[in-house]
């Protein structure tokens, strides 16, 4: 069964990566998350900024995956935490005890508590103590959290059972059923820990707690010590079961698993494991595609149901047509009493005739021209009522193709929004034609942190030759990149330029490598936030278009936007756009996905018209027009094979 909310693990592993990296850093804005009962906190710091998803009950992590929900006045615990802590800067972020409760302080005294307990809350505390502002209150046994009153934590775990010694293991374990019960509820050890250490140690998890041993608990402590300075590294997994379903998020690597994926940070693994978690169901039909498809069945039954009622009409017709005298004689006779011939049953109000094997209906007072004239009125009105059925079926067939584009098209969406984020996509990027990786930064604080983290010395740095340009690295694997790959990178370092607001056709741009970058200026020089010093000869690419090629193609069986050079885009995409400075704004890139639409088959356009807008705004420099779209050689597992080398 997938794990529904962190561990006072991962608590543990989280707190431990942002402590520093969030003290001193102003709390910018809170805000409401899409679908999730929550806050949006986003903090900045001098060269970066965080958004953290805290969801009572479930989570607390730095998302790439969730948006802000659009509000006119801001309502509830986001306004209240608006106007009390928003500009704040943190003073220091600690886990309550060794339990489930991360508590934000700020240099006021104020503090945001974030509670991931079974019922769980997120409270805004005065500097006094008291709440000002509540997800929702509680009223128990223990305490109660209501605005005005003090706030109150729950009752903690106070120790780790990290640190535990073997003794301290064995008493705790002794209190369950089998000694993986016992060292999660009696040494309150995580469920993932204590099942990793049992396996890492060889011993079966259904033994009793006594059969153990000391030894065996010295083992196990020391396997739980292991885990626990591994989940302080930083880094994430995430297991999936048999189906692809995901289980579990980890701060370590469980060896148990076969199916696991690492991630660089927790942060990354944690919000992809609960975007996973959310969004993985069994699929069912689309309510709408069902209606359309009842609609289409009942059509089709009328029609076959009308034309078969109008050929027994006909023929019925048809029949007493080829023994007209008798019938007619037999009718007039029957009006007056009389019974007789091809007449089976009579009434006062009619009569049913037997004609060569047909039974016919006759109503009081019709003879047999009368009757013939009938049948085939009714013959006509049935094959009238049929066509109708049968606009009618083709209406709701055609409806059902539309229906049915949306449908595939909000699943392309789901798969999307839920695909694995890469590491990179953080920043601008494009995979050049030989598999190199280039990215850019987003903004001043970006750019210095690519250039410290990423540029090696064999790698290439590279800037449009305009101001207000993104700082650009190659990553080179120790090759020489060609004149196309450098080409390639060049297209992310115009397009998001000032070039593309400035309304000039061509730019320059200079390249070196790593080796001639540095972040420290000379002597009694300033090196502004986000610049760089290089040194030594700088070669040239002129020339370079204001024009950004953006395709889609298919990763990991999701739909995925890519941007960059033509030869790279047309080589990866199912289909591409030519796009240049214009005056459609970047928050309708719905034009963008009906031009990729239009020059694809019918059984693929949901591909395009389905990938999330929000993605495809993100990597549009600016306003835009669309140049031209054009089928893309859709070369998906040569894209794959070239991710691979850099995740």
């Amino acid at each position: 069964m997938a794990r529904k909310a962190m561990s006072t693990l991962d608590v543990a592993a989280w707190v431990n990566v942002w402590k520093d990296k969030l003290e001193g850093a102003r709390l910018d804005n809170i805000y409401k998350p899409e679908g999730v009962d929550g806050l949006l906190l986003k903090f900045k710091w001098p060269g970066g900024q965080a958004l953290v998803v805290a969801e009572p009950s479930v989570r607390i992590h730095e998302t790439w995956r969730l948006q802000a929900e659009r509000e006119v006045l801001p309502r509830g615990l986001v306004a209240v935490a608006r106007k009390h802590v928003r500009g704040l800067r943190v003073s220091g972020l600690r886990q309550a005890g060794f339990d489930k409760i991360v508590e934000i302080e700020f240099h006021n005294g104020a503090r945001i508590v974030v509670e991931l307990l079974p019922r769980g809350i997120i409270a805004v505390v005065s500097s006094d103590g008291r709440v000002m502002g509540l997800s929702s209150t509680i009223e128990a046994k223990d305490r109660i959290v209501k605005p005005g009153l003090p706030y109150k934590l729950p009752p903690l775990r106070r120790e780790s059972p990290f640190e535990y010694n073997p003794e301290e293991l064995m008493e705790g374990a002794s209190k369950g059923k089998d000694v993986v019960r016992g060292l999660i509820v009696g040494a309150q050890v995580p469920p993932e820990a204590a099942e990793e250490a049992l396996h890492r140690c060889g011993i079966p998890k259904e033994l009793k707690p006594l059969e153990v041993g000391l030894d065996g608990y010295r083992c196990v402590r020391d396997r739980l010590q292991d885990i626990f300075k591994e989940s302080m590294e930083g880094k994430g997994y995430i297991v999936f079961d048999d189906e692809g379903k995901p289980a579990e998020a980890d701060p370590f690597r469980p060896l148990r698993f076969e199916r696991v994926r690492s991630y660089p940070t927790l942060d990354e693994a944690l919000d992809e494991y609960f975007a996973l978690a959310r969004t993985f169901r069994p699929p069912s039909e689309d309510p709408e595609v069902a209606r359309l498809k009842r609609s289409i069945e009942e059509a089709r039954a009328l029609t076959e149901e009308y034309m078969k009622r109008a050929e027994e009409l006909r023929k019925a017709a048809e029949a007493v047509a080829s023994r007209y005298e008798e019938v007619d004689r037999a009718l007039r006779s029957a009006w007056k009493g009389v019974i007789e011939g091809p007449i089976v049953e009579a009434s006062r109000a009619h009569v049913i005739l037997n004609v060569g094997g047909v039974r016919v209906k006759a109503y009081r007072g019709e003879d047999a021209g009368k009757l013939i004239l009938r049948l085939y009125k009714e013959a006509g009105e049935m094959e009238a009522k049929a066509r109708r059925a049968r606009e009618a079926w083709r209406s709701a067939e055609e409806k059902l193709r539309e229906a049915l584009l949306r449908a595939k098209a909000r699943s392309v969406a789901s798969a999307a929004r839920s695909r694995r984020r890469l590491w990179f996509e953080r920043y601008h990027w494009t995979i050049t034609r030989n598999g190199l990786l280039a990215i850019g930064g987003r903004d001043a604080g970006q750019n210095e942190s690519i250039v410290k983290r990423y540029l090696g010395r064999d790698d290439v740095f590279m800037h449009a030759d305009v101001h207000g340009a993104p700082a650009v690295v190659i990553k080179t694997r120790g090759e020489k990149p060609s004149e196309g790959d450098l080409r390639d990178a060049a297209v992310i370092a115009v397009s998001y330029s000032k070039a593309w607001k400035s309304g000039v056709g061509s730019v320059s741009v200079y390249w070196v490598m790593g080796s001639q970058v540095s972040l420290s200026p000379p002597a009694g020089e300033y090196l502004p936030h986000g610049g760089v010093m290089v040194y030594g000869k700088r070669s040239y690419i002129h020339g370079v278009e204001v024009a950004l090629y953006l395709g889609v193609t298919i990763f990991e069986n999701a739909s995925m936007v890519i941007v960059g050079g033509e030869d790279v885009v047309k080589r990866y995409s199912i289909a591409y756009v030519k796009l240049a400075p214009g005056e459609t704004p970047r928050s309708e890139p719905r034009v963008i996905k009906e031009s990729l639409a239009k020059v694809l088959p019918e059984d693929v356009k949901h591909l395009v018209l389905g990938v999330p807008e929000e993605e495809v705004e993100d990597r549009l420099p600016g306003r835009y027009r669309v140049l031209k779209a054009a089928r893309g050689e859709g070369r998906t597992s040569l894209f794959s094979e070239a991710v691979g080398l850099w995740t």
